[in-house]
């Protein structure tokens, strides 16, 4: 389990978000002549974002970022920490700081937004009739329903003064170029973040439409399922948009970190989706049938909430694994890129065929904490959390498997 383990560590290092932005900034060739550059960054890995473009510009950069966490950033920096994973008075305040510097672009210059996961609950203001309250309330009930992250941004930019391309529409009149690190695998670009640059298309079920779906309808506040919901936004004009890391690149990591090792690694197309336990069940049911040493998924499960525990999808996920494993041969891996799940403490978990019975031995039963989606307090106590801290980017989740009949790397 060891391997798995600095596998997934090295599958985070292959999405630095400062390399990253270097990366794709020089690739574009901006003319240097564009200064001052307006930044506005918002997601987990905006601090490291925010570097990637001080590496190539300098101290020519001035803006806001909306973070994670506390940390240093360049001098002409606005840093306001939001709230996360539900938006709170502080998301609002960085919303603010973000909407007010747009509008203060001085027109035709240059600004690079920087996106990332996190940023619908790190940076918000809410639509004309809203309180961040009715959001935030909205937000914890989509995150219990099983909704996907896709249904759920989907309602987040309906809410929305700068979701659905309405942060980008403030600064109509500056050259645009959006720099994203997905964390939705192959949906649509506007669904990073909740697209603060990149207006909604018009396919798909609409807001109403998805609450009621998880009845939910006549549970939200008074407004969000009326006439609060707001309308969409125009592109600015010359807008660049290109998601420069997703689940790929951090695969791309682990292949590298199995070859290392003298492990062959292949990457499943499948990505990862639907209920954390009865996925993790299906990527074990079809390790019987591959062929490398380690089989890599990418994505993101939910988790529908039925009991009063501490977790969160991966750590679920890898719970549910433990179960099937139970006595025989393999191993799983479960983790968030970005170093945090849900209110368990840790990235996610590493499990084996003996995993459950050492939990049985410490007095915890693995199918009453399951039952309970009380996967945090399980790893509380039995062997297997993976603890990197905030990684300070975000790809969704990375899982590995060893091939079933197989001794555990």
């Amino acid at each position: 389990m060891a391997q798995l383990d600095l596998m997934f560590r090295r599958a985070v290092e292959a999405v630095d978000p400062t390399a990253l932005v270097a990366r794709a900034l020089a690739d574009l060739a901006l003319d240097p002549r564009d200064r001052p550059v307006t930044v506005l960054a918002l997601g987990k890995a905006a601090h490291g974002m925010v570097w990637g473009a001080h590496r190539v510009f300098g101290d020519a950069i001035t803006g806001a970022a909306a973070l994670h966490a506390p940390g240093s950033l360049p001098a002409g920096i606005r840093g306001v920490v939001g709230g996360h994973p539900i938006p709170d008075q502080r998301s609002v305040l960085a919303g603010e700081s973000l909407l007010a510097t747009a509008e203060a672009v001085p027109p035709g210059s240059l600004v690079l937004c920087l996106v990332s996961g996190g940023g619908s609950a790190l940076a918000e203001v809410p639509a004309p009739g809203l309180a961040i309250a009715d959001l935030a309330t909205v937000n914890q009930l989509l995150l219990a329903s099983g909704a996907t992250i896709s249904e759920m941004n989907v309602v987040r930019r309906a809410m929305s003064q700068i979701k659905g391309g309405r942060l980008g529409a403030r600064m109509a009149t500056a050259r645009l170029v959006t720099l994203a690190i997905s964390d939705v695998g192959s949906a649509p670009p506007a669904t990073i973040a909740s697209g603060p640059t990149i207006p909604p298309g018009s396919a798909g079920p609409s807001p109403q439409e998805i609450l009621e779906g998880y009845d939910l309808l006549g549970r939200v506040p008074p407004g969000v399922a009326g006439a609060g919901m707001a309308t969409g936004a125009m592109s600015p004009p010359n807008h660049v948009f290109e998601v420069i890391a997703d689940g790929s690149i951090a695969a791309k990591g682990a292949v590298a970190a199995a070859a290392a090792m003298g492990l062959d690694a292949s990457v499943v197309d499948r990505e990862l989706a639907g209920e954390a336990r009865e996925e993790a069940q299906r990527v074990l049911a079809d390790a019987g049938q591959q062929r490398a040493d380690v089989a890599i998924h990418t994505g993101e499960t939910t988790v529908t909430v039925t009991g009063d525990g501490r977790g969160g999808r991966n750590h679920e996920a890898a719970l549910s694994a433990a179960l099937a494993l139970d006595g025989g041969e393999g191993a799983f891996l479960a983790g968030g890129t970005d170093g945090v799940d849900g209110s368990a403490r840790g990235a996610g978990a590493v499990v084996d065929g003996m995993t459950a019975g050492i939990a049985l031995r410490l007095g915890r039963d693995p199918e009453r904490h399951l039952e309970a989606n009380d996967s945090g307090g399980f790893f509380d106590v039995v062997p297997g959390r993976i603890v990197t801290g905030p990684t300070g980017t975000n790809v969704a989740d990375v899982w590995l498997t060893t091939r079933r009949g197989q001794a555990d790397p």
